[in-house]
């Protein structure tokens, strides 16, 4: 899984892949530099497979911002 460009202004393209027989939902948040939600990208279910998903942060301030990727149900997070 990768996030490019990185760094990037204003639009990142975020790469993911789902694993076979994953039932549960994604969930791919942004959080700023102080731990505050500022988008919510996915909170739905996908097949298995690979995923690119753009992000459009030009209405953010410039920082330095962290993704979270993880199934809604099972709680298993990568960040």
């Amino acid at each position: 899984n990768k996030v490019y460009p990185n760094p990037f202004n204003p639009i990142t393209t975020i790469e993911f892949s789902i694993p076979d027989n994953n039932n549960d939902k994604v969930r791919i948040r942004v959080f700023d530099i102080g731990g505050r939600m500022v988008e919510n990208l996915a909170n739905e279910q996908y097949a298995s497979g690979i995923y690119e998903l753009n992000w459009d942060a030009s209405q953010l301030s410039s920082g330095i911002y962290f993704l979270e990727l993880g199934w809604a149900l099972t709680g298993i997070l990568e960040s």
